[in-house]
């Protein structure tokens, strides 16, 4: 692949990327060329310089570095101080290892978590046509090996019949959302295709499946990273007038007795160190870290809901990572509220 030297040239690349794409699918039905993939990263403005020498970025325009990884190149866009955007045209595998090892391993980088609501929000926004969904759950909580789990994908074509809705529906109330398919076919021709298909992922992660216009794709990058942000900044401001709790609520009861597996000891993308320390009726109270940042942070859990809190000024990512892990290894879906407002919703 050819160097990129700058920001011009990037986005020539990816440009020329999606219509190769575009051009050999409406022909062949399959892609000749690797998908471009978009992660987000949310930082904390205090870790920014050692992140980027952790991750050995080199600078190659103003706020844009290259990373050089396994033999695949990133280019992470630093341009937004809080949520960072890592463009890649490697394998998805390739890349969560990549971003695990260089990035969010070390203390104030996380990942961006999205709701099964807010993945909706954003489809919701464009227009764009529901093109399939995929659920998951994995038992994070269970004592017993192996774990159950359980993920599969169901892509949605022009039509399904009355049977097939009844599965569709079934499979999204039993299990989390853990990505979403949207687009817009503009022929309407399932074989000449010109228009956008995107993939959502609850960790933070688009792939860009086809699109004829690259302009509406930054639009809509544009548009998720304003839209998290703007919900992160408002919780943070909230908490700084009037600390409260933000509410976070299952949609079943889920077992608290397991709880103590994926934060005793930080475990996975969760990164709560959490200790018990009271029972206070129906609620287990619990006191720790953040280990995104260190901040101290709270957690008063029931068997449908549950109370998150922090310390003053301390970074709120941990309500959307807490809301949305928690359909992943608890239950089957969340809303995680303040003052009664839905937030990412």
């Amino acid at each position: 692949m050819k160097a990129i030297r700058d920001r011009k040239e990037l986005f020539a690349l990816l440009r020329s990327v999606s219509e190769s794409n575009r051009k050999y699918f409406s022909r062949y039905g399959s892609w000749k060329s690797p998908q471009i993939k978009v992660f987000w990263i949310e930082v904390n403005e205090k870790y920014i310089n050692n992140l980027i020498a952790f991750s050995e970025a080199i600078k190659i325009d103003k706020n844009l570095f290259e990373i050089y990884y396994e033999d695949d190149r990133y280019w992470l866009d630093t341009s937004d101080k809080r949520i960072w955007q890592i463009f890649t045209l490697a394998k998805t595998e390739s890349a969560e290892k990549m971003i695990r090892n260089k990035i969010t391993k070390y203390r104030g980088a996380d990942r961006l978590w999205f709701t099964e609501k807010f993945m909706e929000k954003i489809q919701n926004h464009f227009g764009y046509t529901n093109r399939g969904f995929g659920i998951k759950f994995k038992d994070g909580l269970s004592f017993e090996k192996p774990v159950s789990y359980f993920s599969a994908k169901l892509w949605i074509g022009k039509s399904y019949t009355s049977r097939q809705k009844k599965l569709l529906e079934t499979a999204r109330d039993t299990f989390s959302i853990s990505t979403i398919r949207f687009g817009i076919n503009e022929s309407q021709d399932d074989t000449n295709i010109s228009g956008k298909l995107y993939e959502l992922y609850y960790s933070g992660h688009l792939t860009v499946t086809t699109c004829d216009d690259l302009e509406d794709t930054f639009l809509l990058l544009n548009y998720i990273k304003k839209s998290y942000r703007r919900e992160i900044e408002f919780l943070e401001r909230e908490f700084m007038k009037k600390p409260n709790f933000v509410e976070v609520i299952f949609s079943e009861k889920i077992d608290r007795n397991g709880f103590a597996v994926i934060s005793s000891i930080g475990k996975g993308n969760l990164k709560l160190w959490l200790e018990p320390y009271e029972e206070d009726g129906d609620l287990t109270r619990y006191a720790g870290v953040d280990l995104h940042t260190g901040d101290f942070v709270q957690i008063d859990l029931a068997d449908d809901y549950s109370y998150l809190s922090a310390s003053k000024g301390a970074c709120m990512n941990f309500a959307p990572r807490f809301g949305t892990l928690a359909s992943r290894y608890m239950t089957a879906g969340t809303r995680i509220m303040y003052d009664g407002v839905d937030l990412f919703a």
